[in-house]
C-alpha cells in the first residue's frame, strides 16, 4: 500500500506542476478524466458428494473507477474493487464459495488498481497496481475481484502485429494467492505450490499445510519479459523469472488455414518448462526434492462459419514425477488447452498433477448466424487420467456446458454447468455458476 500511495502523490505532484506550469494542458487533462468499471452478480452452488456440504453462494460487486485525460503522455488511473453478499452469506462457512470472497469467507473490498501512466506512440509504461493479462501472470476474473498486481510494466506494439513486455511484479492480491486474497503480498508469498509440510518446515502430504515459500525464501518479486506475435498466424514467447523461487519459459503458437466453403483449419500448440531457483531450490535439495517439470499440448479445431460450428479436439501431458513439487495455475495463469480442478498431493507424493494425461473435445454454436450476435454456447468432454502410482483411483471426467451471450450493448451473461464424476469424493462433484455483468 505504500508504494501506491507514494505514486499517488507523485501523481500530485505532477498535478500541481500541470497546473503551475501548463494551466490550459492541466485543465485539459482534468476535463478528460473518465469513469469506467462494471458491476457484477454471481451465483454459485457447488453439489459436492462423499459426504461434504454443498455450498451455495451469492456474490455482488464490481469495480469504479477514474481515469484522468493525458498531460503530455501522463495520466493517472484508480479502481476501487469490492464483493458483498448482501446479507446471503450462510452461517457455515464451510457452505459459502471458496472463491467468492476472501479466504476467511467474508466479503471484502480494495484499491485494486493506483497507476502512473506514461505513453508514448505504441508504447506505454504502467507503474503501481494494475491488471495483467499473460500466460502465467493473468488476472484471470472467474468471480466478482480478479487478480491484481502491483508491478512496472513496459508494453510496445511499435512492431507491426507485435507486441514486447518487460515488467517486474512485485505483489499480488486475489483468487488465484496462496496467503491473502483481499490484501497485495509478495509473488513469494502468494507462490501456490503443491507441497505440503509440518510445522517445522518438513515434507508431509498426510498432515501438513501448504507451504509459504516467503518463509523459506524471503519476499521476492518475478520478472517478466515476453513477445507475442499476432496476424494470419500466431506465436509468443514467455520468460517469468521469480527471484529464489521458480523460473518458467512458455511458448505457444497457432497455425490458421482456411479450407473453402467456410471451412478453417487451427491448429494450436504449447509447451512450458518450470524449474526451481536460488535458495527455493536449495530448500527442496535437502529433502530430496524437486520442482522442474514440463507441459506440452496440442489442438486442432475444424471451424465452419456459415453454420457458426467449430469442433476441437485437444490435449495434455504433464512431466514430473513422485518427488515433483508442481505450481498449476500460479499467479492467476492457466492457459492450459484442457483446465482441471486443483488436485492434492496425497500420501507420499508431493503432487497430484505430476505424469497426468489430459484430453477434451468441445463443440462450440456461435448463435450469430441464428439471429443471436454475440451468443454462444459450448459444450465439452473431457478426460483427465491421473497416474495411478501418485495418485490412485482419481481419474476424473467432466461434461460441461457453458453460454454466453451479450444482451445489451452494456450487459453480458455467463452460465456454466458441470458435472465431474470420480471414484475419488474430492473430484466428484456438480456445480453451476450463473454470472451477470453490467460495465460503464
Amino acid at each position: 500500500m505504500g508504494r501506491c500511495l507514494r505514486l499517488l502523490g507523485l501523481a500530485c505532484l505532477l498535478g500541481a506542476s500541470v497546473q503551475g506550469r501548463a494551466g490550459d494542458d492541466g485543465a485539459e487533462a482534468l476535463a478528460g478524466t473518465t469513469f469506467f468499471g462494471y458491476g457484477k452478480a454471481m451465483y454459485v452452488f457447488d453439489d459436492k458428494k462423499g459426504g461434504r456440504p454443498n455450498q451455495n453462494t451469492a456474490g455482488f460487486g464490481g469495480k469504479l473507477g477514474l481515469e484522468s485525460g493525458d498531460y503530455r503522455g501522463w495520466r493517472l488511473r484508480a479502481a476501487w474493487y469490492t464483493t458483498q453478499d448482501l446479507g446471503l452469506a450462510r452461517d457455515n462457512p464451510r457452505q459459502t464459495d471458496a472463491y467468492m470472497f476472501g479466504l476467511d469467507k467474508r466479503p471484502y473490498s480494495l484499491w485494486g488498481e493506483a497507476q502512473l501512466i506514461y505513453s508514448r506512440g505504441r508504447s506505454r509504461l504502467t507503474l503501481g497496481r494494475q491488471e495483467i493479462q499473460s500466460p502465467l501472470i493473468n488476472s484471470y476474473e472467474y468471480r466478482i475481484i480478479p487478480n491484481l498486481f502491483d508491478a512496472y510494466v513496459l508494453s510496445s506494439r511499435e512492431l507491426p502485429g507485435t507486441t514486447l513486455t518487460l515488467g517486474y511484479v512485485g505483489q499480488m492480491s486475489g483468487l488465484d494467492g496462496l496467503v491473502s486474497f483481499s490484501d497485495f503480498r509478495s509473488m513469494s508469498q502468494q507462490t501456490y505450490t503443491s507441497l505440503l509440510v509440518d510445522g517445522r518446515g518438513r515434507p508431509d502430504a498426510r498432515n501438513g499445510e501448504t507451504l509459504d515459500p516467503s518463509t523459506v525464501v524471503g519476499h521476492r518479486g518475478v520478472w517478466m519479459t515476453g513477445v507475442a506475435y499476432e496476424a494470419e498466424h500466431k506465436l509468443q514467447l514467455w520468460h517469468y523469472y521469480g527471484r529464489d523461487t521458480l523460473q518458467t519459459v512458455y511458448a505457444d503458437g497457432r497455425f490458421k488455414q482456411p479450407l473453402g466453403r467456410g471451412f478453417t483449419a487451427l491448429i494450436d500448440g504449447q509447451a512450458y518448462r518450470v524449474s526451481e531457483v536460488g535458495a527455493f531450490r536449495d530448500y527442496l535439495a535437502r529433502h530430496g526434492l524437486n520442482a522442474s517439470y514440463g507441459l506440452a499440448g496440442l489442438k486442432g479445431t475444424l471451424a465452419h462459419a456459415p453454420s457458426g460450428l467449430s469442433l476441437a479436439l485437444m490435449a495434455n501431458r504433464f512431466g514430473g514425477d513422485q518427488r515433483t513439487v508442481t505450481a498449476y495455475g500460479n499467479w492467476g495463469g492457466y492457459p492450459e488447452f484442457v483446465l482441471m480442478p486443483y488436485l492434492y498431493a496425497e500420501n507420499d507424493a508431493m503432487s497430484a498433477i505430476a505424469r497426468s494425461r489430459l484430453r477434451k473435445a468441445t463443440l462450440l454454436l456461435d448463435l450469430g448466424p441464428y439471429g443471436l450476435p454475440e451468443h454462444s454456447l459450448l459444450l465439452g468432454h473431457a478426460r483427465m487420467d491421473i497416474d495411478e502410482a501418485i495418485l490412485p483411483g482419481a481419474d476424473i471426467i467432466a461434461n460441461s456446458l457453458i453460454y454466453r451471450a451479450r444482451l445489451t450493448p452494456r450487459v453480458s451473461a455467463r452460465l456454466h454447468l458441470e458435472a465431474r464424476s470420480s471414484a475419488h469424493s474430492r473430484y466428484d462433484n456438480h456445480f453451476l455458476t450463473l454470472g451477470l455483468r453490467y460495465d460503464f
